[in-house]
């Protein structure tokens, strides 16, 4: 007959998982069947797995961060005669004694560690594949619609916001090239414009023209002051659209003034 292991969790049961089918492995028959209780958080509830376990003669692998849940399980165990192991109550009871302070006791922590890594991740992906008017497709997704001039920090800061899960769509703004519709159609309050003191932008054209053999007007100081002008009347004309100068600041000041914008000063990065 085959063994069987009840893995019994307050959260998703997979580190259960993980961490039982490698010790499996070095076993000649690594074929225990597995029954999985997730989101355990009723004592009536346990106490009922636990019975099944009991007419299975299950072995029980358990993740708990609740102290009670935890000893209603090894009391069950014993009393029983089931074999058992706490995954989880060992390193958390040596980490409350190292660190000086109480356990939480919070179950779901882990998931939303997780679901923000991955929130994180799928930003990315969007920010990226939107990255200088790109794409334009899905821009109803996004959490933050860029515009700016050549050379004002608009992929950085769209890329640093990306790390901090927001979804950025990030559009050249060429005076000569319309504004693609699709920015129109979007929620308005999402869209931020950069900026940057006209003189301080040619410096930044001119070091990047250094790179390159060209005779280029990319950074005529007239023309830049055009270009900015064709912002403040972009600005005029869209009431609902937010401007950042991005003069002199770091990439995240300019992130941390754009969510503060177009958030408001509650959402922190």
């Amino acid at each position: 007959m085959s063994d069987r292991i009840y893995i019994i969790s307050d959260g998703t049961g997979q580190s259960a998982m993980s961490i039982m089918r490698a010790a499996l492995l070095q076993f000649d028959k690594p074929d225990a069947k597995f029954t999985v209780y997730s989101m355990v958080d009723r004592e009536e509830q346990l106490v009922s797995i636990l019975n099944h376990a009991k007419m299975d003669y299950s072995f029980i692998a358990y993740t708990m961060v609740s102290k009670g849940f935890r000893d209603i399980v090894r009391r069950f165990c014993a009393e029983n005669g089931l074999k058992s192991i706490d995954l989880l109550g060992p390193p958390l009871d040596s980490l409350e004694s190292y660190m000086g302070k109480p356990q939480l006791e919070k179950p779901g922590l882990l998931r939303k560690v997780d679901e923000k890594y991955f929130k994180r991740i799928e930003a990315m992906e969007f920010t990226l594949t939107h990255d200088d008017g790109k794409l334009m497709r899905g821009m109803n997704e996004a959490d933050l619609i860029i515009l700016g001039l050549s050379r004002t920090s608009k992929t950085p800061t769209s890329f640093f916001l990306a790390q901090q899960g927001f979804k950025v769509v990030n559009i050249p703004l060429v005076p000569e090239i319309p504004i693609p519709e699709e920015v129109f159609k979007v929620e308005q309050h999402k869209v931020v414009l950069l900026v940057m003191d006209p003189e301080v932008l040619q410096k930044v054209r001119s070091a990047r023209l250094r790179h390159y053999k060209t005779t280029s007007n990319y950074n005529n100081l007239p023309k830049i002051f055009a270009e900015v002008e064709f912002c403040y009347e972009l600005i005029r004309k869209n009431r609902k659209w937010s401007m950042i100068d991005t003069t002199n600041k770091s990439i995240e000041e300019t992130a941390r003034e754009i969510i503060h914008t177009v958030y408001g000063r509650d959402m922190e990065l």
